[in-house]
């Protein structure tokens, strides 16, 4: 089972839940959609605002603890220097990203 998940389910819930997934999901795909909080919340308008960018990094980081595949997830339309910068944030966390095409 795979969950696409934008990633602030424990902002939503107050509480972890990656130990949740344990056994139940087998991939967690994380919308990173930016690479710093500035952009993440202009483009995403999170209800829990700037500091939502982290914790989705956080959870997506936790997810790997307890669930077999974890992946970051972009769109193909953002600038080729933020797909670079996501790179980063996925290299340096050691979770895949994945750059979907807009129009599939």
């Amino acid at each position: 089972m795979r969950v696409n998940s934008n990633g602030l389910g424990d902002l939503i819930n107050e509480g972890r839940i990656a130990p949740l997934l344990e056994g139940l999901v087998d991939v967690v795909s994380v919308s990173l959609n930016a690479s710093d909080a500035g952009q993440y919340f202009e483009l995403c308008r999170p209800s829990f605002g700037e500091s939502s960018f982290d914790a989705m990094l956080r959870f997506a980081a936790d997810c790997k603890q307890y669930v077999p595949q974890v992946r970051f997830s972009i769109v193909d339309t953002i600038p080729e220097e933020e797909i670079s910068r996501c790179r980063e944030i996925s290299d340096r966390l050691g979770i895949p990203l994945r750059i979907r095409n807009f129009g599939s």
